[in-house]
């Protein structure tokens, strides 16, 4: 069955928001655009284990990857997952009770201090022309929501869950970490559970709490510029001294 497992989100004094460095009039971004590969994004141990904030990280950087430098895919297996999974929660595969998921937050600084990405910006998830700028710009986003009670009970009657949105639908406790790699004028694209799934921006503004974009090589042409010809330059000099 398919996993959830992110944590309630959890603020940080020392990121970096990317209203700081940019407003929405000054950024050109296409009113559509579709980052998405044809890849297999792989399951990534998010249909047995709660590890949707490892799991929403590679798919990101797999993407990302795929854009900018398609001729070395990323490849990522479930091991590795599981073993940044153990690492950064303490969760033990020999013990379920330990599966307990992880906040978005705390996954990102982990990767931040490994060394994996050189940092990440905090996008406000309330500011659609902000999140479009940011997946544009950075290749996609990493993003957690409250999962609403229609997708937990169309995964507990096996079903493939829809993404749709219902004004009436409730909170279902549940938190869930996925990654939007394409937008458009009616909703989104997001990666999750090895797949592309499209909801729409009523989705988004009911149950998206946090969103993010990383900086990562993953981002960066050999010719030391991203797919979009950002340059990253400034960013990263902040982004060593937080």
């Amino acid at each position: 069955m398919l996993k959830f497992g992110k944590k309630p989100a959890k603020r940080s004094r020392k990121s970096l928001c990317l209203g700081n460095y940019l407003h929405t009039s000054a950024v050109a971004y296409p009113a559509v655009k579709a980052w998405e590969r044809p890849i297999d994004y792989l399951m990534l141990a998010n249909d047995r284990i709660g590890c949707c904030t490892i799991s929403g990280f590679y798919h990101l950087r797999m993407n990302m990857q795929a854009v900018a430098n398609a001729a070395t895919p990323l490849v990522v297996t479930d091991q590795e997952v599981i073993s940044d999974y153990s690492a950064i929660t303490g969760y033990n595969p020999n013990d379920p009770s330990t599966d307990n998921g992880a906040n978005c937050i705390d996954v990102l600084n982990w990767y931040r201090q490994k060394g994996t990405i050189a940092g990440y910006v905090a996008l406000d998830q309330g500011n659609i022309e902000q999140i479009k700028i940011g997946t544009f710009l950075f290749g996609g986003a990493y993003i957690g929501f409250n999962v609403p009670q229609s997708m937990v009970d169309q995964l507990n009657n096996g079903q493939d869950p829809d993404w749709s949105y219902s004004p009436s639908d409730k909170a279902s406790g549940e938190g869930h970490c996925v990654t939007p790699v394409g937008y458009g004028r009616d909703g989104l694209a997001v990666i999750s559970w090895g797949k592309v799934y499209r909801t729409s921006w009523d989705f988004w503004n009911a149950w998206v709490d946090e969103a993010y974009s990383i900086v990562s090589k993953d981002w960066i042409k050999a010719s030391g510029v991203s797919p979009t010809g950002l340059d990253l330059n400034d960013l990263l000099a902040d982004m060593a001294n937080v």
